[in-house]
């Protein structure tokens, strides 16, 4: 009997780990939106604008066209899609990665100032 409660105590906490470790989490990390705004127009305004509407000089002529920050659609992904996204590139799109070209702080700060692109 008391095998069997340690057995199911073990199992719950396991289940209740596992549920906690696959929560998205928010990809801000302490990034700052100042200097994400400057890696932005530096890195990515040619392509998603200065709004990050996607209709920057490139975004316009790309196929399929840069990703909108402000559409609805861009604001139903999470976070960590579109940090994933940002730090690996898109295939079949013009989305390059930048985790080689950018420091994961760096990286913080950008997504941080995307978030503020996104409200």
């Amino acid at each position: 009997m008391m095998r069997s409660i340690r057995y199911s105590a073990m199992l719950v906490t396991l289940l209740l780990l596992g549920l906690f470790l696959s929560q998205p989490r928010s990809v801000d990390a302490g990034g700052d939106p100042a200097k994400g705004k400057a890696l932005f127009e530096k890195h990515c305004v040619a392509c998603h604008g200065a709004q990050g509407k996607g209709d920057g000089p490139a975004g316009k002529v790309l196929n399929p066209p840069a990703a909108d920050f402000t559409s609805a659609a861009s604001k139903k992904k999470a976070e960590a899609e579109l940090k994933q996204v940002v730090e690996n590139g898109k295939p079949g799109t013009a989305m390059a990665p930048w985790k080689s070209q950018l420091s994961q702080a760096e990286l913080n700060d950008l997504m941080a100032y995307v978030a503020t692109l996104r409200k």
